[in-house]
């Protein structure tokens, strides 16, 4: 199953995740020196590219703490995990929840998210067509808001999309109260001080999240631990 997974993700047409850093920032800046420091640090320590698969536990610690800065509920360590990008976030999490070919959604418009959708054969319900998923994209994309004013629907599962707003980054925040069984997801591009490195995020509750990590660890088994810790040093940690 996980080459299977690997050729598949390989196949999505490439605008499926959100512009690269370089794409939205123009000539990436090189490192921080300090920032290559911290990494040789690491690395001499004996750090791999393969760190926990979830993702570092003080970087969830972190996103999850910070969730409630845009609008969704606080999570812990076992309520995040840290994936390569929001696209990724999106795949591993649709795939996790069962997602694919006739799946229907209502909400936002998937905007930048649109590849991946018709990819995996997702559409709009309509009237006559009952949805299995929520879907909601709560930044601005371009000019256009994607945010909906439509009340949440509990009895499906719902996706949030919050692209780079965590930690700073300018976005749109939930104009709703958020239940607990929401799925977020999104980037940490917002940490401009992390470039050229890329990183995103799902948190969910720890027994939805167990699942789409299966699908994570098929298609990726983790995200780097020089993207994690450039992460974690633009919040703080040291060295």
């Amino acid at each position: 199953m996980r080459c299977a997974v690997r050729s598949a993700r390989r196949s999505i047409p490439s605008a499926a995740s959100p512009a690269s850093p370089r794409e939205r920032h123009g000539t990436l800046p090189a490192p921080a020196p300090r920032l290559l420091e911290s990494l040789r640090h690491h690395l001499l320590g004996g750090e791999t590219h393969y760190p926990d698969r979830p993702g570092m536990v003080e970087l969830r610690r972190l996103v999850g703490a910070a969730l409630p800065d845009i609008g969704h509920p606080e999570r812990g360590p076992d309520g995040v995990l840290i994936t390569a990008s929001e696209g990724e976030s999106l795949f591993v999490t649709l795939l996790g929840l069962g997602a694919g070919k006739g799946t229907r959604f209502t909400g936002s418009p998937p905007g930048r998210h649109q590849p991946l959708f018709d990819w995996m054969g997702l559409a709009r319900a309509d009237s006559n067509a009952a949805a299995t998923l929520q879907y909601r994209d709560t930044i601005e994309v371009g000019a256009a808001e994607r945010t909906p004013d439509s009340p949440l629907d509990h009895s499906v599962p719902c996706v949030h999309a919050t692209g780079s707003s965590l930690f700073g980054s300018p976005g749109r925040t939930s104009r709703v109260d958020v239940p607990a069984s929401v799925i977020v997801i999104g980037s940490l591009d917002g940490l401009g001080q992390m470039l050229p490195f890329r990183l995103g995020f799902v948190a969910a509750e720890p027994a939805t999240l167990a699942g789409i990590t299966k699908w994570k660890q098929a298609s990726s088994i983790c995200s780097p631990a020089p993207s994690q810790r450039a992460a974690l040093w633009a919040l703080g940690a040291r060295p």
